[in-house]
């Protein structure tokens, strides 16, 4: 199956070399924890990092990424300070300066909706693929209607390589099984991943955790990602987990003062045993603005929190020791 690789280094170990096309993953948060941001991300990372292959020859690569939350405004602003803050980057590592942990967040200004639609276009399309962010009031659809868009897409003479759905759970389960609590969902994600899969369509959407979750948090417990991972801690259904291919939980971390997304992997349908120590990093939250990729650069995740970058060789320097400092 081919491959969409995600520009974070330990994303990609993390997954044994990327998302697959057909494979539907879950990515599980609490409330604010940067679901969509981290999302967005990889949705970025796809089109930047991946050349369409094709199945159809004839037929034009399409990344679709719905909201059921967000207005398309909020999307892009973010997509549009993502690429500008790679641009910077690029021009201080030419000139052998390196990333400043300082660096002032991105500002918008008086730049029209308009420009920044086709600088995000021109940016997203440099490996050939086209993008499509979509804004859509969950009550006025089901999972049909999300099926019958991607059929007219084809129709349109798209192939859909990656379906990025946020969230999936928002929509009503309108025409899905009902029995016991969490069945309809439950069987809602079953009936998306039958549709998509033999399509080749990589399907992602983050998830609420339940209740339960941040009870643990509450309690205090210690690595809160490897508590939750592949145990059924998730809103609306416990077994939500068996339905889908791949799941991958986040969460913001404080450590000294600096933040960090933490990462964990749970299942992974069919693929090769993977070590536990490489299940889990972190990544350091800039000051402001998003966390870049690394996949050209120096991997930034660390193992853990005030380790060194992983691959930096010094694993109990803490990371402000490479050129930023703590707050």
């Amino acid at each position: 199956a081919s491959l969409l690789k995600s520009g974070w280094k330990e994303v990609n170990r993390m997954t044994q070399g990327g998302f697959r096309r057909g494979e539907q993953w879950m990515i599980g948060a609490l409330q604010h924890k940067n679901k969509t941001g981290f999302t967005l991300s990889l949705f970025i990372q796809f089109a930047l990092f991946n050349k369409p292959l094709m199945i159809d020859v004839n037929k034009k690569p399409l990344l679709l990424r719905i909201s059921f939350e967000d207005d398309i405004t909020t999307n892009m602003n973010f997509v549009y300070k993502y690429l500008k803050a790679r641009e910077l980057r690029a021009q201080l590592f030419q000139k052998g300066e390196p990333w400043p942990d300082e660096v002032d967040d991105i500002s918008i200004g008086d730049v029209s909706q308009e420009e920044i639609a086709q600088y995000v276009k021109e940016r997203l399309s440099v490996n050939g693929y086209e993008v499509k962010f979509m804004r859509v009031d969950p009550s006025q659809w089901t999972y049909m209607h999300l099926c019958n868009y991607i059929t007219s897409l084809e129709a349109e003479g798209y192939e859909v390589h990656c379906c990025m759905a946020d969230y999936l759970a928002m929509l009503p389960t309108t025409g899905c099984t009902v029995g016991p609590m969490g069945t309809d969902l439950r069987d809602m994600y079953r009936r998306t991943r039958n549709f998509m899969s033999p399509r080749k369509i990589l399907f992602m959407t983050p998830h609420q955790l339940s209740t339960d979750a941040k009870q643990l948090l509450r309690d205090g417990r210690n690595n809160f990602l490897q508590e939750v991972a592949e145990k059924g801690y998730l809103a609306g259904c416990k077994q939500l987990d068996q339905e889908i291919d791949g799941e991958m939980y986040i969460h913001i971390e404080k450590h000294q003062k600096r933040y960090f997304q933490t990462v964990q992997r749970g299942k992974h349908r069919g693929m090769p045993v993977l070590d536990d120590e490489y299940k889990s990093f972190a990544l350091p939250f800039p000051k402001k603005g998003p966390i870049l990729d690394d996949l050209e650069y120096a991997n930034i995740a660390v193992r853990k929190l005030g380790g060194a970058p992983i691959d930096s060789g010094g694993e109990e320097t803490p990371f402000w020791d490479f050129g930023s400092s703590p707050i």
